[in-house]
């Protein structure tokens, strides 16, 4: 009888566990698949959590595009979080189609070793008013390596769990197939917004299989706004070769040169500082900025919206750089129009994010907004952005900095092979087109 019970309780608890088991396996499942069909963001979760810059590594204004199987060449990801307690982090990558939905591929499919594992690197601030700390990795390293081109999502996250996410951010692996060649038509249109016209040619081999149905061709301005091909007829094919000139759905506006501020040294007032004040940590006060969009152009030699993390005189930045607080202020009456001014540019991942939403002050009949910026030269620009609608689908967008077919603007443009016989899209072209280059 003791036997029997015993036997019985052994079979009901392992029934439990196997129920639970299978339950937790099935929310996982759930989990993965919402991922699967959720487009992916560079977004950062948690609060503290600073200065978020992913690149190929050297080279901290390089679009984060690296050759596959090439050992030379890493990405690299970092970021601070605040205060002076260490975190254990870690990190999973997943591979993702051209529209940063998860792709169908394994983790084996594309990686080699692991698809996730801790981050080890990290290293407390260094004299300076707010403590913080700076952590990095890299790449491929000795953990992992990647088998597949393509768009790819690093994901961190803390206490080993892949739910508690903490920031993720968009990378890419390209094993070049095809050749890109392109150029910026720019002219000033009446009455239109679309004033900056990308033509390019894709020059292909035999590899590339049916190449007008299997090729599409993403091209980014600057870091922010997009245009697929996917949808859009080439203006020409010939043999092991597609040109897409003179299409006006290639358009993108030219906009205006970027605003900019250098905190390089809090010590002195540089360009565009109005004010610096310390008591506990260091504020410091922009001018005060006007609209231009009635102003005529004018050339400004910018970072095109980039910012680069720089403490003046020192070779360790990435610890030693102080935070201090920046206050933007925007000279313009009340926008009665269903929407808000944001600033705008790589220190807001190139999003109309809630952070970086401005307030109207009636007092002083100015927009205002102060952020936490760690020192360095930094681009921007004032958008307003209408309610229901993305980047660049209102003219509104452009009512504080102005429209101008002239302005200097960088192009990156990705080519995508959907081979037939693969589950994902393989990225073999990549290349950076300058409106102010030379065809």
């Amino acid at each position: 009888m003791f036997k029997s019970l015993i036997i019985l309780f052994v079979f009901f608890s392992t029934g439990i566990l196997m129920f639970e088991n299978t339950t937790l396996l099935s929310q996982e499942f759930v989990q993965n698949k919402q991922n699967q069909d959720q487009a992916f963001k560079n977004r950062t979760y948690k609060e503290g959590i600073k200065t978020v810059l992913i690149h190929k590594k050297g080279w901290e204004l390089s679009f984060p595009i690296i050759n596959l199987n090439n050992e030379e060449e890493k990405i690299m990801l970092s970021f601070d979080e605040l205060g002076d307690d260490i975190n254990e982090y870690s990190w999973q990558i997943i591979h993702c189609n051209t529209d940063w939905t998860q792709s169908e591929l394994e983790p084996i499919d594309y990686l080699t070793n692991f698809f996730e594992g801790e981050i080890y690197n990290y290293n407390l601030s260094k004299n300076t008013t707010i403590d913080y700390i700076n952590y990095s990795i890299d790449f491929p390293n000795d953990d992992v390596g990647f088998q597949k081109s393509g768009n790819y999502i690093v994901k961190v996250f803390e206490q080993n769990d892949p739910r508690q996410i903490v920031l993720t951010r968009k990378f890419y692996i390209i094993d070049r197939k095809v050749k890109l060649t392109g150029s910026i038509f720019k002219q000033s249109l009446l009455n239109s917004s679309n004033n900056q016209r990308v033509n390019f040619e894709i020059n292909y081999d035999n590899d590339i299989w049916d190449a007008y149905s299997n090729l599409t061709t993403i091209i980014i301005k600057n870091g922010g706004s997009g245009i697929s091909t996917q949808n859009i007829a080439p203006s020409q094919i010939s043999t092991n070769k597609i040109d897409f000139k003179n299409i006006n759905k290639l358009s993108f506006p030219g906009g205006n040169e970027f605003r900019h501020f250098d905190i390089k040294s809090l010590k002195f007032l540089s360009d565009n500082l109005e004010k610096i004040n310390y008591n506990n940590i260091y504020t410091v006060d922009l001018r005060v900025s006007e609209p231009r969009a009635l102003e005529t152009y004018n050339f400004k030699n910018d970072l095109n919206g980039q910012s680069l993390i720089k403490l003046e005189n020192s070779n360790q930045s990435n610890i030693k750089a102080d935070y201090c607080e920046v206050t933007f202020r925007l000279k313009t009456p009340l926008n009665l129009n269903k929407g808000d001014y944001y600033v705008f540019g790589a220190l807001s991942d190139w999003q109309t994010h809630e952070d970086y939403k401005m307030s109207f002050d009636i007092n002083k009949q100015e927009y205002t907004l102060s952020l936490l910026l760690k020192q360095g030269y930094y681009n921007y620009k004032y958008i307003f952005k209408s309610e229901g609608l993305v980047i660049d689908e209102t003219s509104q967008w452009y009512s504080i900095e102005g429209n101008k077919y002239q302005t200097e603007n960088d192009y990156y443009l990705l080519s995508y092979y959907k081979n037939p016989s693969e589950q994902s899209e393989e990225l073999v072209g990549f290349i950076k087109i300058n409106s102010n280059s030379t065809p």
